[in-house]
């Protein structure tokens, strides 16, 4: 194993995505370089085909909502399915079609305002993911109403994270990280000299540099979801985060933190218990048998079973 570390920065949906290794020693660092290149091309692909800030392939689904349906492909479908899967899961807390208001949203701070409370009223009835209608032998998807859309937001960058964390692992890569924007998955070889070590924000300081721990980990992934920044005016409150049954964020959970054995569930997940409080946060954790933890407003922390368990030691998930 190389005692030399390879590390590559980029932009790519919204954020930065960095990836960085300890490759084997049969790898040049032309042989990492290269695959660093198919790294970034497999997030700039995800990016392109599955954005909803642009045109692209995914799109085409929202632009055609209440026409007709549209051809997509089996990755599209799969990546849809699994969202529905957590929807189901959570009873609708992460739902795919809070976008048929959160575009609304996306508008309305542009140009720095509160979208109306009467508009996020008559845009609710629009968000059901069950509605969505995927045919999965003619690979189409149809969103029933012109109002209707969908976005992958919460669980995109999970899945581009554990694309590219697969792409490493059939490269022959071992003893990395791959971060995307703060969804995080590493690997470690059985004889690493130490841990992946993933610092979390603190969410009640202004200072993006600090953090309230560092966790270790072997193998696994871990996200947070925060709403670092807050818009208020009047009573309403808001951050990048819809909650799908009310149409504005919710103001309990302030930050949410999630290991997990791959990056979607953990990306999910965190994006799910920001829209809970933090009792219901550790309930969900609990039924999911995750590691994971919640700040609320107020400064309270809430932990699950299986983090309380570690409480004091460094959290350690294994694939």
């Amino acid at each position: 194993m190389s005692s030399t570390k390879c590390k590559e920065t980029i932009k790519a949906m919204g954020g930065e995505f960095q990836w960085s290794c300890f490759p084997q020693t049969y790898l040049s660092k032309k042989d990492v370089e290269l695959i660093f290149d198919q790294a970034r091309a497999e997030v700039k692909r995800i990016e392109d085909k599955f954005t909803d800030f642009k045109p692209s392939y995914f799109n085409r689904i929202n632009e055609m909502a209440g026409i007709s349906p549209v051809q997509v492909d089996l990755e599209t479908i799969t990546l849809i399915k699994k969202a529905r899967e957590f929807s189901d899961f959570s009873d609708g807390i992460f739902d795919i079609s809070f976008a048929s208001v959160g575009h609304l949203w996306r508008q309305a701070k542009d140009k720095g305002n509160i979208l109306d409370k009467e508009i996020i009223k008559s845009q609710l009835k629009f968000i059901n993911y069950k509605e969505v209608i995927i045919d999965e032998e003619k690979l189409t998807v149809f969103l029933p109403f012109v109002q209707m859309r969908i976005g992958l937001g919460g669980i995109g960058k999970g899945y581009a994270v554990d694309r590219v964390y697969d792409l490493f692992l059939k490269q022959g890569l071992t003893n990395f990280m791959v971060n995307g924007a703060g969804d995080i998955r590493v690997h470690s070889r059985a004889d690493a000299p130490r841990q992946w070590r993933v610092s979390v924000r603190n969410p009640l300081s202004k200072d993006p540099s600090k953090s309230v721990g560092v966790i270790q980990l072997s193998d696994g992934a871990i996200a947070s979801s925060g709403g670092y920044i807050h818009n208020v005016k009047g009573d309403q409150f808001n951050h990048h985060i819809i909650h799908p049954k009310t149409g504005v964020s919710a103001p309990s959970v302030i930050a949410s933190t999630v290991l997990a054995e791959n990056a979607i569930v953990a990306d999910v997940t965190a994006t799910i218990l920001m829209n809970l409080s933090g009792l219901d946060s550790v309930k969900y954790l609990d039924k999911m048998n995750l590691n994971g933890f919640v700040y609320e407003a107020d400064g309270k922390c809430y932990l699950s079973k299986k983090s309380l368990m570690n409480f004091g030691m460094p959290l350690e998930v294994r694939a």
